[in-house]
């Protein structure tokens, strides 16, 4: 009868462990982003403000990449830089080429970096401490008998 209750103990423990693991993982994940693009990683800004920087050569196509930031993360929208009609048709047609192959890179370069990058280290102890508890626990029971 003991032994049942033993076994029915380390059932219960598995599957509050997994319960936990479950529900950390999901509160992790669960944090809503934005696009926006970077060059150093601190400073961000909108799609518009990129376009507008490879339109008036304040920047290369490709020197920018796209980043998923948390909701509250402050991002730089397009500036009130008024279009300049006299600008040759040359240059449009060569920032919309460009355009189009910078967006190929940045799509090919936009895999989400890691958010949390000791969550699997931290869930792997937790996994670990648990199996240590749980070893230590039968064998602490088999003493007593």
């Amino acid at each position: 009868m003991v032994k049942y209750l033993r076994i029915g103990a380390v059932i219960v423990l598995f599957i509050g462990m997994f319960i936990l693991l479950a529900s950390l993982t999901t509160l992790c994940s669960g944090q809503e982003t934005k696009t926006a693009y970077t060059r150093d990683g601190i400073q961000y800004i909108s799609k518009e403000r990129v376009d507008e920087n490879i339109r008036y050569e304040y920047a290369k196509p490709g020197d920018y990449r796209e980043v998923q930031v948390p909701l509250n993360t402050i991002v730089v929208g397009a500036s009130a830089i008024p279009e300049n009609i006299s600008q040759p048709e040359e240059k449009e047609d060569t920032a919309i080429a460009e355009k189009s192959s910078s967006a190929s890179n940045q799509t090919a370069s936009s895999a989400p970096e890691n958010r949390y990058p000791y969550a699997p280290i931290f869930i792997g102890l937790m996994v670990i401490g648990g199996l240590i508890f749980l070893v230590a626990s039968v064998f602490s029971g088999r003493d007593r008998q």
